[in-house]
């Protein structure tokens, strides 16, 4: 008994540490981003700008290939056998290889792809210095962190890597011609941050790499498939918008939007730390228990975001008057305010799409929402994008995150209705 509520008090004192840990982290990814992107705008100039950030949206693609739902699913895993370190150690190795033939698999996939089409071609060397970014992410096992719960490793090691980039920036960076060292040095941040992921985990868990048995590989793999699906087509709602933008109009507008889009995901990604740090708490739990948990978060989370949206909507111009000061930006401040209301809804959709669905490990459920929302997502964005250009843009993935949210709300309220007819 004396041992039980031990236990429960340790496992409260972590989640409250790892709250902590990655809210400073999403500060730190709020705050380094304002101080190197107007810097950005300003010496690249539009055009060179808007190519960077077309060739990072292209890679996001590959990025989500190599995570394979693994963020989830080898999260998931590693938190429920986190005192085996046998098996902790099989599954760490299992993943790692499999990544690494993703890996492989998504070179090639960028050369076919850049050799065969004049737009990727007439500028092949930033996509081949981006892909750095890839390899980065992957050796760095976020997905073993959250698992076991130490989610400082992620904060300390996801700031060196955006300080490595932001510092560099300001060195390297001088000249509108020198729009090839951003990928170059955002790469090398994140490959940096990645092997010392690495040392920490075989210096401070004792890890060792053991040879993957095939029956294991095969059922993991299987295993995440669905979550591979739902991140791919969580992609034609995130990266893919900056893609298409870039595919119906130029480089100077795809430069506008993305300077816009970019404090909309910092703001956006605000929820984030603290969904991060319930995952793998939430998991350990029964289905009913993540129901009342998931519950108690609704109203406070949906008092905040809407504080969020009216201060985003109106002070929308003086914020991009004061972060980049350039017109050319500031007179597209409606873009802002347009997009203001995904504060509000992707906040609680990531509340039942991400955090409840995967807790109760209703994988096949949340393939289905995301796939609808991508579906419905390339559509609208790029019917409105062809007619009103980022104004487009802006209104279809703000209706993408309204049409998740509603997807979220119906899924919940019919699990309920089916967990009372159970209990009666």
């Amino acid at each position: 008994m004396i041992q039980k509520i031990k236990n429960k008090i340790k496992g409260k004192e972590n989640l409250v540490s790892n709250i902590f840990s990655l809210f400073i982290l999403q500060g730190a990814n709020f705050i380094l981003p304002l101080i190197s992107l107007p810097y950005l705008v300003r010496v690249l100039e539009i055009d060179n700008f808007g190519l960077v950030m077309f060739a990072q949206a292209f890679i996001m693609y590959f990025i989500i290939i190599t995570d394979y739902g693994f963020n989830m699913s080898a999260t998931r895993e590693i938190s429920i056998n986190k005192e085996d370190k046998q098996k902790v150690s099989l599954i760490f190795s299992t993943v790692m290889m499999i990544k690494i033939g993703l890996i492989l698999l998504s070179f090639l996939l960028l050369s076919l792809v850049v050799f065969s089409f004049e737009k990727f071609s007439s500028n092949w060397q930033i996509y081949y210095l981006t892909f750095g970014i890839v390899i980065g992410q992957s050796l760095f096992p976020i997905w073993f962190f959250q698992g076991m719960e130490k989610m400082k490793y992620i904060t300390i090691l996801n700031i060196i890597a955006k300080l490595i980039f932001t510092v560099s920036i300001f060195i390297f960076v001088i000249h509108k011609e020198d729009y090839l060292y951003v990928p170059i040095l955002n790469s090398l941040g994140f490959i940096v941050a990645g092997l010392l992921s690495l040392y920490i985990v075989f210096s401070q868990f004792s890890l060792r790499l053991v040879k993957p048995n095939w029956s294991y590989s095969k059922e993991i793999f299987k295993d995440s498939s669905s979550l591979f699906v739902s991140n791919l087509s969580v992609s034609l709602y995130t990266a893919s918008n900056t893609f298409i933008l870039g595919l119906f109009t130029n480089n100077a507008t795809v430069g506008i939007y993305a300077s816009i889009e970019k404090l909309v995901l910092a703001i956006k990604n605000l929820y984030t730390p603290l969904y991060q740090a319930l995952f793998p708490w939430l998991s350990q739990k029964s289905n009913q228990e993540i129901k009342l948990k998931i519950k108690k978060l609704i109203l406070p989370i949906l008092l905040f975001s809407s504080l969020v949206t009216i201060v985003l909507y109106i002070y929308a111009k003086d914020m991009l008057e004061l972060i980049f000061n350039q017109e050319g930006i500031t007179n597209y401040y409606m873009v802002f305010q347009i997009m203001a209301f995904i504060s509000i809804f992707a906040s609680l959709n990531m509340l039942f799409n991400m955090l409840y669905l995967t807790s109760v490990k209703a994988y096949k459920e949340r393939m289905t929402i995301m796939i609808s929302a991508g579906i419905f997502n390339i559509s609208i964005v790029t019917l409105l994008t062809f007619k009103y250009s980022l104004y487009g843009t802006a209104i279809g993935i703000t209706l993408t995150e309204l049409f998740l949210l509603l997807f979220g709300i119906y899924y919940w309220k019919n699990n309920i209705k089916i967990n009372k007819e159970l209990n009666d």
